[in-house]
Order: C-alpha cells, then structure tokens, then sequence
C-alpha cells in the first residue's frame, strides 16, 4: 500500500510562503510525519533532531535512489522539479558503506586542514574586494540601494569555490544562473534540462582543463588523490557537482540568513561587537537558527522499519527538514526559535548532516562565514533591508531556504 494511503498526510510545497511555518506545522504533527510532495508523490518527513541524528546512521536507510518505491515503478515524472536534486551523477552522496569510503577518501585526502587553513588570508582579501564593490554599486544607484545577495552573499563563496577549484572568473555569472536554474522548483522543464546539461558541460571541461594542465588547485589535487583508485569520469562529475553546488549555494544563504538575524537582533550584534570571539559559535547558532538547506532527500528505506508509531516500508523516501530539527525544542530547549549567539548545544547542530554523510566543505563555509559577516558589520555599521523583511522574495525551493534579492542600503539613507 503507498505510503500516503497508510497515515494522514501533511502537504508540503515550495510555494508555502514561509517554509519555518511549515516546519512548526510538521513539527508539531510529530517526529516522523508522511507528507505528500508535489506531484503527489509521498514521503517520510523528520522533524526531531534526536530522531534524525539516528536514523542517519541506521544502515537501514540508504543513499541510492534505486531503492526508491515510486522511481522503481516510474512513477517520478521526468519534468518533476525535484528530480535534478535525487537524479545525479554518482558520488559520495548517492552510495554508502565501502563505495562511499573509496568516493570520500580522494576528496579527504585533497580537501584537507592544511588546504582549508591556507584560504584565510584569500578570503580575507576576496571579502574586502566584495566589500568595495558593494560600496562603489551603492554610491551609483540613485538611493543607495543595492542588492547584497548579487554583489556580496553569492561573489565570496563562488570566488572562493573559483580559487580552490580553478574556476575560470569568466564562468562565475554562468554558474549562478545555471545552479539558480537547477534548485528552483519555479522553472520549466526546459530551462532545467538545460541548466543540467549546462553544469554537466563546464565540469567535464574543468576536468579535462586540469587532466592537461595541472594546478594548485582542488580539481588536480583529486586527480591526483584518486589516481591509486581513481574515479570513473561520471563519478568526478558527480563529486564536482556536489562540491560546487553545496560548496556556494549553502554559504550564500548562510550570509543572507546571517544578516537578516543580526539586523534582527540588534542586542546580539551589539554583543558581538563586544565580543568579537564569540562570531565562530555565532556561525554556528545561525545556521541552526536558520539552516541553509531546509528539505533534504536523506535516506530511503531498504527494508520495513518501525520507528515510533510508523511503518516504514521499504522503498519509502526519507526527508529531514532542517528548519523543524534546527529548532527543534527537545534538542534546543524552549527558546529555540530565539536566536542566541551564546547557545553553543553540547554536540553542535545537524545543518551540516550527521554520521558518515556530514559535509566535508563544512569548515570552509564556516571560514567564509566566520570572516565575511564580521567584516560586512565592521565597514558598513549603518546597513539594512530597503524592504521589510517579509517583502523579500523566497527561492522557489522545497529544499533550499534562501531569498531571490536582498535589496539593502549601506548607510541611512
């Protein structure tokens, strides 16, 4: 019997104007909720970070989209929006156990400390150059107002993405409105196939560039890395497209959601200001305050589960919702909604993942965050939102928790 037949179901979609209100909804249906996607498609959905942290590590749960029910039986339509985002090439977020050891370890190997620790200084200097040029845009518009996601929130973590990986400068305007393309839920099924095929075309030439010319970069050093066991070519596509996509889209919300909650919470910046050391723990707070990723295709059942009072049946989709599980107040306590730079939870938060899976990029976009929301504060102590907050337009995503545009003014204007 589908999923969706078995229990009440809760309707979750991209076009829920507020995707926090969702998750309170579903938080409060229970930890483990079946839901029905857009498309009509039906899921598990994770609201309790306590519930979540297991079931990522229950090998019962896997990564390979084959297991799924409904794209076994065809039943996922080939123009569903959701599709790029559980169809991709292979890599270590699509397998487990030994193949996704032998996936991650070229990545661990390339991506290491030392790496991560050496783009401080870079990214200090591409953050002062975003800060310029947010400054030159301001003073030629006719009221100051500029738009912070265009020319802060998505240049410094794609500029850093270009240096670590060898990007070509000339790609990075290509890439915004490519991987724009491939997480909204908003386009048609045109534009997203040629937002596929467009990604899918710049990596293998960035491969092919580096495999010619190798470099001091994150691609040749894979290469390399990965020449003892190497990657097939579609699984370097696939590590690639994951450490660009994750790599950029997740920090550019990060530092959008971080300056709306400082700008929210005058006190916590006043505090920070104050006490410059706590900004790594408020990194942290912000991104279980308002995690980056808000719907995740986690897991799929690969054999029948009772977890509470649910029959999960094998086959069935596994979705966490960060936004439930980052505030969520089993894990956080009553004022987990309240954004609190001084939290610090034993055990930190989930936003990054849990368990074999965590994000190996999670220190560089704690890096970028840790070094871009301090300085932005520090050169332009007058900044805020042009718009309320609630005018400014969501990303049309299920799974991305983001903004369209961030229009703000630099001084009192």
């Amino acid at each position: 019997m589908d999923l969706s037949l078995r229990r009440p179901v809760q309707q979750i979609s991209a076009q829920d104007g507020d995707l926090h209100r969702q998750a309170e909804r579903l938080r409060a249906a229970g930890p483990l909720v079946p839901v029905e996607l857009p498309g009509g498609l039906a899921a598990w959905v994770v609201t309790s970070d306590a519930l979540g942290r297991r079931l990522l590590t229950d090998r019962r749960f896997v990564k390979d989209v084959n297991t799924w029910h409904a794209w076994q039986r065809g039943e996922v339509p080939a123009d569903w929006p959701l599709r790029p985002v559980v169809d991709t090439p292979r890599s270590l977020i699509t397998v487990d156990g030994a193949e996704h050891r032998r996936l991650r370890a070229p990545l661990a190997r390339a991506l290491t400390p030392a790496r991560v620790a050496a783009l401080r200084e870079p990214v200090e200097a591409i953050v002062a150059h975003r800060l310029d040029a947010l400054a030159a845009a301001a003073r030629q518009a006719p009221d100051g107002t500029v738009d912070y996601r265009t020319l802060f929130a998505f240049p410094v973590p794609m500029e850093v993405l270009g240096l670590l990986l060898g990007i070509p400068s000339e790609w990075y305007g290509k890439l915004r409105v490519l991987f724009d393309d491939f997480f909204s839920e908003a386009v048609d099924a045109e534009r997203k196939l040629a937002a596929v095929l467009g990604i899918r075309e710049l990596i293998a030439e960035l491969i092919a560039r580096r495999r010619a010319e190798p470099g001091d970069d994150l691609v040749s050093a894979l290469l390399t890395a990965a020449a003892d066991e190497p990657y097939t070519d579609e699984e370097l596509i696939g590590t690639l497209l994951v450490l660009i996509g994750a790599g950029h889209e997740t920090t550019v919300h990060l530092l959008v959601h971080g300056l709306r909650a400082l700008l929210h919470h005058p006190g916590q910046r006043a505090l920070l200001a104050a006490r410059p050391a706590l900004w790594p723990a408020a990194v942290e707070e912000l991104l279980r305050y308002d995690a980056p990723v808000a719907t995740f295709f986690a897991r799929y059942a690969a054999e029948d589960a009772r977890i509470g009072d649910a029959d999960v049946r094998r086959g069935d989709p596994l979705l966490l919702n960060y936004l439930a599980m980052g505030r969520d107040p089993d894990r956080y306590g009553d004022d987990a909604a309240s954004f609190d730079a001084t939290r610090c939870p034993v055990g930190g938060h989930t936003s990054f993942d849990h368990g074999p899976h965590s994000c190996p990029g999670a220190q560089l976009a704690r890096l970028e965050a840790v070094t871009a929301l301090p300085a932005l504060l520090a050169r332009f102590p007058g900044i805020h939102l042009a718009v309320p907050d609630d005018a400014l337009e969501r990303f049309p995503s299920l799974m991305l928790n983001g903004r369209i545009d961030v229009p703000v003014r630099l001084g009192d204007r």
